[in-house]
């Protein structure tokens, strides 16, 4: 029955029963039974026209009449006597083993809801995830999850188990969340680490593993995942714990938090992602554009980038001896240079140097630079027309990018003023150089 006033009717039918001594003592463990299959005892209308709900069992047998039974949980085995079907329906909505119902001091202990949080505890604590994959192994039934949830009829070793579907709704929870315990249990049969679920049946009890195993089988992603894979080869090139990486894996918001509250933690996580980004195009693009959106970002990154250049700078004239000058020739510092260059090195060395100590020591070794230079006049020549090079190479390459069509397009009084000095200018330095040359072959 699935109204409140259907189920009003069992349970009236029921409360009457108990209170009988001799009819009572017939028909109250079939109406036990119905009560129990149907769950009349959850939602239902007293005579009165109250409407009564009960979140257990027991709380629907102690509950005075005609809200409940008025009877103790004992009274009820009493009355269902060696009904062994009735016993093990009334076991499972109490949710403890059957043999518990049989002796009064073990049920007494079974429904103490004291007793009962303790032994929870308790398994917990010794088993950790094993518990519940247990729960799930000894009571769920492969097949088809969608059938009706009250389709428990097929046993397997002489107590009955349930789909996914059923055991999910019992539990409050998804079938996928069941089927990962499930999975988990089914994995570590395959390695022999527990029984099989043929050997298991609702109530019994096996030892389990230790508990810290539990994590090689359980995890919220299939066994064969790339993701998981991946994890295990990376656990197995590091020589590192793969059971840790995964909990660390399967919980990105501890992983945050503690990459936020620790500095240690947010290093190695910096040094990870580098290290991943060598391989992975995709994640070097976010990060770049996660830097080029942030403005804060972009300044520090285009200062660090200058004080790497400074350092590089620094360490390659101490160390190789070549650096290249401002007017863009490479030349080669005599020993004592390189000498006086290398009292600077210890400086950009230090990865916790301030840039502004590094700007220190790129200028020194810059005039370090410039002292050589000055000191041969031959260089110094060499440096004078390298400079004279790169800059006419430039105007000249500046100059040949103009397209005359669109400078038609645009000219204006401006354009053209600039033009005519540039060509004036141009022909002065080509006169000069003319002149320099006829007199030199006058005076050979």
């Amino acid at each position: 029955m699935s109204t409140s006033d259907g189920n009003a009717v069992l349970v009236n039918a029921l409360s009457s029963s108990v209170r009988s001594t001799l009819n009572g003592m017939e028909t109250a463990p079939a109406l036990i039974k119905r009560v129990l299959e149907e769950e009349s005892w959850r939602s239902f209308t007293t005579p009165r026209g109250e409407h009564v709900e009960h979140e257990s069992f027991e709380s629907f047998v102690t509950t005075a009449p005609t809200r409940g039974l008025g009877k103790t949980i004992e009274e009820i085995v009493r009355i269902v006597g060696d009904e062994e079907d009735v016993l093990r329906s009334l076991a499972k909505a109490l949710d403890i083993r059957i043999e518990e119902l049989r002796s009064p001091e073990t049920l007494s202990e079974a429904l103490d809801s004291v007793a009962q949080d303790a032994k929870q505890f308790g398994a917990y604590a010794r088993a950790g995830g094993w518990i519940f994959g247990l729960m799930v192994a000894r009571s769920v039934r492969p097949g088809n999850s969608r059938q009706a949830v009250n389709d428990d009829s097929a046993e397997q070793g002489g107590s009955r188990k349930v789909t996914a579907g059923k055991f999910a709704i019992m539990a409050g929870t998804g079938v996928p969340r069941v089927m990962r315990f499930y999975k988990a249990w089914e994995r570590a049969a395959e390695a022999g680490v527990v029984p099989g679920f043929d050997s298991l049946t609702p109530g019994v009890s096996v030892d389990l593993p230790d508990p810290e195993l539990w994590a090689e089988y359980f995890t919220t992603y299939e066994r064969n995942s790339d993701r998981r894979e991946s994890i295990a080869q990376q656990a197995e090139i590091a020589g590192s714990s793969y059971a840790e990486a995964l909990k660390v894996a399967e919980r990105p918001g501890a992983l945050r938090t503690a990459i936020l509250g620790d500095a240690k933690t947010a290093e190695a996580a910096r040094a990870a992602l580098i290290d991943r980004m060598e391989d992975d195009p995709d994640l070097q693009r976010n990060m770049a554009k996660t830097l080029a959106q942030a403005p804060e970002w972009k300044k520090a990154l285009a200062s660090e980038t200058r004080r790497v250049e400074r350092a590089g700078y620094v360490r390659e004239a101490a160390e190789q001896g070549k650096v290249k000058t401002p007017g863009g020739q490479v030349i080669e510092l005599p020993q004592q240079a390189r000498d006086e260059a290398s009292e600077h090195l210890a400086v950009v060395s230090d990865p916790t140097a301030e840039p502004e100590a590094v700007e220190n020591a790129y200028e020194a070794v810059r005039a370090i630079i410039a002292d050589t230079i000055d000191a041969d006049p031959e260089i110094q020549t060499r440096e004078r027309r390298s400079k004279f090079h790169k800059a006419l190479n430039s105007t000249v390459k500046s100059i040949e990018s103009i397209d005359p069509d669109d400078l038609v397009a645009v000219v204006d009084d401006d354009l053209r003023e600039t033009i005519s000095a540039a060509q004036k200018r141009i022909n002065e330095l080509a006169e000069l150089l003319a002149r320099s040359s006829s007199s030199r072959l006058r005076a050979v």
